[in-house]
């Protein structure tokens, strides 16, 4: 009897425990974890203008980088090691500095660099303010990109992106779909200045702002990334695709630099 009652325990006990183990397997959560490292350094408000797109729309920050030290804080950045974009070149951690209250990728040859902020989350706005130095054969880039490493499918949103030389065309643009669709927008301007340039992703939309002005938005859940999205900067080598970004040439400085002024990162 003693046998038997334990044997009754035992198999209770291992059907509860499936019960959990198949409940924890098929729920998942709606949004991932929007834990990040707390605000070090909170900007002067006397600092912040119209032209930043969390300005005019009240976003509530929950981190930043303000880049007023002189080293790189590896507690959320972590620098590229491998290969440029298509392998034309290598992305070197050399090649990323931080001093004068600014983040500098300098490009040369066939090395430049890049680095990405960890943890990524579901769902957020991202603000940067950057300028690129002209220079034909480096092309610098802001992006959303999925944790999971699954591109195509998992989607990428490119909310700077600058391939040509002379830094007079800025895209924004989303990928979605196994078979890498593209939704976007181009603006002109002198983008070797300084600009404001952000990232708003929602449930329901993704927008893109450049100074605080709206400059695309797309309502296509079809064309949301799927799951959590971390912010990569870089500065990509050239040639690259069909005349996307052209191969070096004579009138390439000996050094291409990509400058962030500031990073920062908000609630949904």
């Amino acid at each position: 009897m003693i046998i038997v009652l334990a044997v009754v325990a035992v198999v209770a006990l291992v059907g509860a425990l499936l019960v959990v183990i198949r409940t924890a397997g098929v729920s998942a959560p709606t949004a991932a974890p929007t834990t990040q490292r707390p605000l070090t350094t909170t900007p002067p408000q006397d600092a912040r203008t119209a032209d930043e797109a969390a300005v005019r729309g009240n976003w509530s920050m929950i981190a930043d980088d303000e880049f007023n030290g002189d080293s790189l804080d590896k507690q959320v950045w972590s620098p590229y090691t491998g290969k440029t974009t298509d392998g034309v070149g290598r992305h070197q951690e050399e090649n990323l500095s931080v001093g004068d209250g600014r983040l500098t990728i300098t490009g040369h040859g066939k090395f430049s660099g890049g680095l990405s902020w960890d943890p990524g989350q579901m769902y957020g706005r991202w603000e940067v303010r950057a300028r690129s130095q002209p220079g034909t054969g480096f092309g610098p880039v802001l992006l959303l990109w999925p944790d999971a490493e699954n591109w195509p499918v998992g989607g990428e949103v490119d909310f700077l992106e600058i391939p040509k030389g002379d830094r007079k065309v800025n895209n924004f643009t989303v990928h979605y779909g196994e078979d890498n669709k593209q939704n976007g927008v181009s603006q002109t301007g002198d983008f070797s200045q300084w600009h404001n340039y952000a990232v708003e992703w929602t449930p329901d939309h993704i927008a893109g702002f450049l100074d605080g002005k709206e400059i695309f938005r797309t309502t296509d859940k079809a064309q949301l990334p799927p799951g959590p999205m971390h912010l990569g900067i870089q500065q990509d080598i050239g040639p690259y695709g069909t005349d996307w970004i052209p191969a070096p040439d004579d009138t390439t400085p000996e050094t291409v630099k990509f400058q962030i002024d500031w990073v920062r990162i908000y609630s949904a």
